[in-house]
């Protein structure tokens, strides 16, 4: 049974905390399956299945930024990042120097990027004003069907006031870590 199957049946509250969902996972009721994130303590199903274009560019992403890395910063792939105690995402990528993704936070990420094909505007209206609120300075949407970048970038008050889209042959370098850039049109 699904995690939305078990919150409408009334075995799973519709509204949970960070901790909570660790000790539903760590007992079992929840499960590795269970694709969701938690929005202000709401249960928001993701994607279970991902498109080719997502996969691909996730693949050419993470490659790209663990060469431009130094050992000091870790790249999470789909880590738990809690915002808040009621919100907990999974972003696609995440660049920290934190060891564990339990215990990072908004400002301890060093840049988050989601990558999308069918979420492009789940990831831009509803997680863009979450990380802004939360603090994470550096924000990327990948649009891997059109393969643009959208970057989010000083956030206040729940918004972020730089937002810039860049085509595949424009060169992005991360705001808090200068030797990594990226240009879409050189990944392999």
């Amino acid at each position: 049974m699904t995690v939305f199957q078990n919150v409408r049946k009334g075995l799973i509250p519709a509204r949970l905390t960070v901790d909570e969902v660790y000790a539903l996972t760590e007992s079992g009721v929840l499960g590795e399956g269970d694709d969701f994130e938690l929005i202000d303590g709401e249960i928001v199903p993701m994607a279970a299945a991902k498109a080719s274009w997502h996969e691909l560019m996730k693949s050419k992403l993470t490659r790209a930024l663990v060469l431009a890395t130094t050992a000091d910063v870790r790249l999470f792939v789909e880590a738990s990042i809690t915002l808040s105690p009621n919100t907990l995402v999974e972003p696609d990528l995440v660049l920290a120097t934190g060891s564990m993704s339990r215990e990072l936070r908004g400002p301890d990420l060093l840049l988050a990027i989601e990558v999308a094909d069918t979420s492009l505007g789940y990831d831009i209206r509803v997680k863009a004003p979450l990380y802004a609120r939360f603090g994470v300075r550096d924000y990327w949407v990948v649009d891997a069907v059109r393969q643009t970048i959208r970057v989010h970038r000083d956030p206040q008050d729940g918004v972020y006031r730089d937002v810039e889209e860049y085509e595949r042959q424009d060169e992005i370098t991360a705001l808090l870590l200068p030797d990594v850039t990226i240009r879409l049109d050189r990944l392999d």
